[in-house]
């Protein structure tokens, strides 16, 4: 079955009238800034050009999480959000949050920024509340099934480049934003 997300778009919340087996298609982490995740991925293909200052030869630090107040608290990595894209077997896209740390997506190493290998498979469960199109991911509304060996042209496909494609999306995003920031406040 498939999921069209524009039938939802105006509707606040609606639960899903049944299962769908989705692509993975792309995983952000929306709780780091995008210069962050732009930093991080330009350090993953190139060391040696990562943000740091160069006369100390120490990192830049780009942002403090204010809200630690100590050392005891959960460990690096819980407090990580992660946006989905994923692609039904009808084409049709929609959007994914996280309303709690899915495990899948904090078990895999790839070597690189993304915490899974794209093109694996996920099953969204009856029920899965849907906010605006989005689907509102839990441990008890999804199951990620992983790569299915039929999938093998989708996955490399998705995979091969993937520094590079992230690189290009963060970079015209932050254009992006900073264009229409600068067209709606123009200097006076």
């Amino acid at each position: 079955m498939s999921l069209i997300t524009a039938n939802y778009a105006d509707t606040p919340s609606a639960p899903l009238g049944h299962a769908v087996l989705f692509h993975v298609m792309w995983v952000e982490n929306i709780s780091r800034s995008r210069l962050n995740q732009l930093d991080e991925w330009r350090e993953h293909v190139d060391p040696n050009n990562a943000s740091a200052d160069r006369l100390k030869k120490n990192k830049v630090i780009r942002e403090v999480n204010m809200d630690d107040q100590d050392s005891s608290g959960p460990p690096e990595g819980s407090c990580i959000v992660y946006k989905l894209l994923l692609r039904d077997n009808a084409n049709n896209f929609t959007y994914a949050y996280e309303q709690e740390p899915l495990p899948f997506l904090r078990r895999e190493t790839t070597g690189t920024p993304m915490p899974i290998k794209l093109g694996g498979r996920i099953l969204v469960k009856q029920g899965t509340q849907i906010l605006r199109g989005a689907l509102l991911l839990n441990h008890k509304n999804c199951e990620y099934k992983g790569i299915h060996p039929g999938d093998g042209g989708l996955v490399a496909t998705l995979n091969e480049g993937v520094a590079a494609r992230a690189i290009d999306l963060l970079s015209s995003s932050m254009t992006s934003t900073v264009a229409s920031t600068v067209a709606s406040n123009p200097p006076r």
